[in-house]
């Protein structure tokens, strides 16, 4: 007997809604499956990028540094370095080598200097006259001093002559001397012969016939020749990673090379007749090593705690899979019993529902897939995707798919069967899963992992600047709205089941409502539950990623006082008329007086807010509480004595107000007063420029106007925010859940309608032909959807707002750095799901009537 299989894939075409709604679900499946592996993929990525930015670029790889080495060693090591590096794959070393700071003679006049010579110096410096790279290069600063000309030679005429005078190199030049910058920048504020500028040589083999720079006391510097003998020169080895590591398998890969390097270079490389202090170690370091290693905690910390949650999700959407099949056989139901009757057992009614369904299923797995790759900058942090990701998501999505089919057929095989043999599909094995008290046992998970998440350490772990949040705390919030999800899914089970001994006839819309929900409990509850956990992770993943990004702004704001800060010399801090113009309108100077036990700031009340971080402050009212202060008067900060006070510089002084927090200063002990309360602002030495423009332009604007500066900071870097980020990362994944989840919940109500749309349209049109109203009939349906959806929001942001603020301070890295993180601002999101969640009840609900008004019940009761 033939049977119409080959048909199949055409037939489903007969049913656009089931077609649509297989492809709907099948989407959401594999986006799912196909976004676990890319988030956390983009993760590892991220935080590897993230490192790299805190970091040198030349740190990235080995570093060996020597002090005073001779030139025969120098040269010894750097050969050494060369060819082993070589060996393991660093093929771009950039050695450095530099005098001693000491008296560098030009003509007879000698300011302090050092000579220098470092890999591609030349093209990372900004040249002022000259340019012709076969010669000595000075700064600017040291030729103003010495008076040097193109053409000069220096230390008695052992320097090649000068053939470019150069900006000197500050804290905004390239990142190319980020490792150098103890040796190359000038500290203003450093006891003098302590920084100077370096006179850059062409070749290092200059180095060797040059004079030794010394520093003594006397009008002209002794000639002090190199011998083979003289430890004159520091002596540092980089390597430039090209490309630069952006994914953990890249720069671990790095690391591990780099090790192996420093182990050869134990081997290979003795230093001998050095030092001064006779060393005979050699210092190296493999600093990223650490920075990869957190990059790896971090991508696990986030594959772990969204694991749970992921796979909750693939459940549910395998069950809409199963929804569907469920609903495919209500509509094929003459069909399949004129098939059955022909002799197709369950099995093969099963295949013929793969047969049918497995083009739109492929189709929305292939769109799923996609969107996933497409949307990837919506949930996933910004990084490269290691090699074989994609793969690997392919992978795994065919594997979602191939269950789905499975999910599909098996679905079919045991509804069949149910239908024309009588046999109920509840097993014994069903009855037992249905009174495990599930959520007592998510409940003792939750309650693990909150007291995971209290009794995690005060302070940071040794090489760490922040406390970090391990996988099992990062799932707690997690677990309470699955928690009450499952609660009060049982709770409705109940109630349902004791509905049928109520009669609420007096109110019929009320009435029918709760029949019709009593009616299909299964898909009720279904959708109960999907519909919590859609609002409930959606709320808690965007309140804690919002949270964590907040507080990490604030923080660091409050750590550096402003969005960026440098420390300035006295003469422009006593004088700020003279910074530029654009510096000034957006920047103020700040004393500080720094003793052991507090800090005291010296402020000027007129430029403070236009400069300073104030986070949530009223830049109003901090002006009007800084202006109010006078001379013997100060603000307390935190816990400081109230009263009297003795302030260096001010004598007594009254305390007149107290913040809780105040900028720099954050919750440590200290007050603040203005610049009048100091009879003379030349006692005071320690400045700060703090200013709301970028780092880099207010660098550069002093640079310009020749402004020195020093230590720049800005909020960017102030704090590691990797501990932060991992937080915002998961929880931003989690959020892209819930709404995924929420768009199941949506499919799943619209199914369920689609499903009883027979029965509900007979006992709908039956009912309106025996007087009732269509007002009545339009109530009952908002009022059973309405109570399921509304559940569901209600429940889902209740649960998602509470367990939102208990976490957020607990997830704070930082919490000695005040304001401890805390739940945002919610109520717009909440507003949002709201009115989405009606107008989806009212969408549904119109559909759910007009199929009432529409239907023919002649031929209803004939079908």
């Amino acid at each position: 007997m033939q049977l119409p299989w080959r048909r199949a894939p055409r037939a489903a075409l007969s049913s656009p809604l089931t077609v649509l709604v297989t492809v709907v679900a099948s989407l959401l499946l594999s986006f799912v499956a196909g976004a676990a592996v890319l988030h956390a993929s983009s993760a590892g990525s991220a935080a590897i990028s993230y490192q790299v930015g805190r970091n040198c670029e030349q740190n990235m790889a080995p570093t060996f540094r020597l002090q005073r080495m001779t030139y025969p060693e120098t040269s010894r090591l750097l050969d050494t370095a060369r060819t082993e590096g070589r060996n393991f794959g660093f093929d771009h070393q950039v050695a450095s080598v530099y005098t001693g700071v000491g008296y560098v003679d030009f003509n007879g006049i000698h300011p302090y200097g050092r000579i220098g010579y470092r890999d591609g110096a030349y093209d990372h410096l900004t040249v002022l006259q000259g340019g012709d790279r076969n010669g000595t290069w000075v700064p600017e600063s040291f030729a103003k001093s010495a008076h040097v000309k193109l053409g000069d030679r220096g230390m008695y005429g052992t320097l090649p002559p000068v053939t470019a005078i150069y900006q000197d190199i500050t804290d905004t030049s390239s990142g190319f001397w980020c490792t150098e910058k103890e040796e190359v920048t000038v500290n203003a504020l450093a006891g003098e012969g302590r920084s100077a500028a370096v006179i850059f040589v062409p070749r290092l083999s200059d180095l060797a016939k040059i004079d030794v720079p010394v520093a003594t006391v006397g009008t002209a510097p002794p000639k002090v020749p190199l011998t083979d003998d003289t430890p004159a020169f520091l002596t540092v080895v980089h390597y430039q990673l090209s490309p630069v590591p952006d994914t953990v398998a890249a720069a671990g890969d790095a690391t591990g090379r780099g090790q192996q390097l420093i182990d050869r270079m134990k081997t290979v490389y003795v230093p001998t007749n050095t030092t001064y202090y006779d060393s005979r170690t050699l210092n190296y370091g493999n600093y990223f090593a650490k920075s990869v290693e957190v990059a790896k905690e971090s991508q696990t910390k986030v594959r772990a705690s969204t694991l749970p949650l992921t796979i909750i999700s693939l459940i549910v959407g395998l069950i809409g899979l199963a929804a569907v099949a469920v609903q495919w056989c209500q509509r094929r139901q003459a069909e399949l019993r004129l098939l059955w009757s022909r002799g197709s057992g369950p099995v093969a009614l099963g295949g013929r529902s793969v047969l049918e369904l497995a083009v739109p299923l492929m189709l929305g797995s292939a769109l799923g897939t996609g969107a996933a790759l497409l949307l990837r900058s919506w949930y996933a942090p910004p990084g490269a995707l290691p090699d074989g990701t994609i793969p690997l998501t392919i992978a795994l999505v065919l594997a979602i798919t191939v269950a789905g089919l499975v999910v599909l057929g098996l679905t079919t095989a045991l509804r069949t069967r149910q239908l024309f043999q009588g046999k109920g599909s509840t097993t014994r094995l069903g009855k037992v899963l249905r009174f495990v008290p599930w959520e007592l046992i998510t409940a003792v998970l939750a309650f693990l992992a909150w007291l995971r998440l209290d009794s995690r350490p005060q302070t940071p772990r040794p090489g760490s600047a922040l406390i970090e949040t391990d996988a099992t705390g990062l799932a707690f919030p997690l677990l309470v709205v699955v928690t009450v999800a499952l609660l009060l899914t049982r709770l409705t089970r109940w109630g349902l089941a004791l509905s049928h001994k109520r009669s609420m006839w007096r109110w019929p819309a009320g009435h029918l409502a709760m029949r019709r929900l009593a009616a299909a409990t299964g898909s009720a509850i279904g959708i109960l539950l999907v519909g919590i956990l859609a609002v409930g992770t959606l709320t808690v993943g965007s309140g804690i990623a919002d949270a964590q990004q907040q507080a990490l702004e604030t923080k660091s704001g409050l750590l550096v006082g402003a969005n960026s800060s440098v420390n300035i010399a006295a003469e422009t801090g006593r004088d700020p008329s003279t910074l530029p113009k654009d510096v000034a309108e957006h920047s103020t100077v700040v004393g500080l007086l720094q003793e052991p036990q507090r800090t005291v700031l010296v402020v000027d009340p007129a430029t403070f807010t236009q400069g300073a971080w104030l986070g949530d402050r009223d830049a109003g009212e901090v002006q009007r509480m800084l202006a109010s202060l006078g001379p013997g008067q100060a603000i307390r900060n935190a816990h400081a004595p109230a009263g009297t006070i003795d302030i260096p510089y001010a004598g007594k002084v009254q305390t007149t107000a107290s913040v809780g927090s105040f900028p720099f200063l954050g919750t440590k002990t200290g007050y603040i007063m203005t610049r009048s309360a100091v009879p003379d602002i030349h006692d005071l030495v320690s400045f700060q420029l703090w200013s709301s423009l970028p780092l880099d332009r207010l660098n550069a604007d002093l640079d310009q106007a020749g402004i020195p500066h020093y230590y720049s900071q800005t909020v960017t870097k102030a704090l590691d925010g990797l501990p932060f980020l991992t937080v915002t990362w998961t929880f931003t994944f989690v959020a892209a859940l819930g709404m995924v989840l929420a768009v199941v919940a949506a499919v799943a109500l619209v199914l369920a309608v689609e499903v009883r749309r027979r029965q509900n349209a007979v006992s709908g049109a039956l009912a309106t032909r025996m007087g009732l109203r269509r007002r009545t009939l339009t109530a009952s349906h908002v009022l059973e959807l309405g109570t399921l959806a509304g559940l569901s929001t209600t429940a889902g942001c209740a649960a998602g707002l509470i367990t939102t603020g208990v976490s957020v301070p607990l997830f704070d890295p930082a919490p000695w750095l005040r304001p401890v993180a805390s739940i945002p601002d919610m109520a717009p999101l909440v507003l949002v799901i709201y009115l989405v969640t009606a107008a989806v009840v009212a969408m549904v609900s119109w559909t759910a009537v007009r199929s009432v008004r529409t239907a023919h019940v002649g031929e209803l009761i004939r079908g």
